[in-house]
């Protein structure tokens, strides 16, 4: 599986946009880093992250594999994730777009690829601690649960 993700659109449109103050080159290298750890995790999942423009002047990111950094230079990067989707399709590999401009989430679902849109990538690779607790207790009481009805029914 792939992430194909408009870098720009993801960090400014979530908490890394709090990272801009210290300069794009951090928020770049913060996303990478949020990114990283997930893919550590699941190391079967590669990651496209696509910025439009030209890399920041004497900026040397800490690259992983699997996590794949373009740079679009004089085209936009919604236009080098259309034809990176339209040139891909192989079968057997799933291909999710990240973004919340419009434009990108179309030109995704018109070449066959699962689209989501920030907020929702974000609770993938990076669950918020409500949504965590949320879980956590929900397991808590189900094993409390499974306990009583074994108590009960000695088994």
């Amino acid at each position: 599986m792939e992430y194909i993700i408009d870098g720009y659109n993801l960090i400014k449109g979530s908490f890394l946009s709090q990272y801009e103050g210290r300069g794009i080159f951090y928020a770049i290298q913060m996303l990478i880093e949020l990114i990283g750890d997930y893919r550590r995790r699941h190391p079967a999942i590669s990651f496209t992250i696509v910025f439009d423009g030209n890399p920041p002047p004497r900026c040397i990111f800490s690259y992983e594999k699997g996590i794949k950094v373009i740079f679009s230079e004089d085209i936009s990067a919604d236009e080098v994730i259309r034809k990176r989707v339209e040139k891909t399709q192989e079968k057997n590999k799933v291909r999710i777009v990240v973004s919340d401009d419009r434009g990108v989430r179309d030109a995704g679902r018109l070449f066959g690829t699962g689209v989501l849109g920030v907020s929702e990538f974000l609770e993938v690779v990076h669950p918020s601690p409500k949504k965590k607790r949320r879980e956590e207790k929900k397991e808590i009481n189900e094993l409390r649960i499974e306990r009583e009805l074994k108590r009960y029914y000695r088994v």
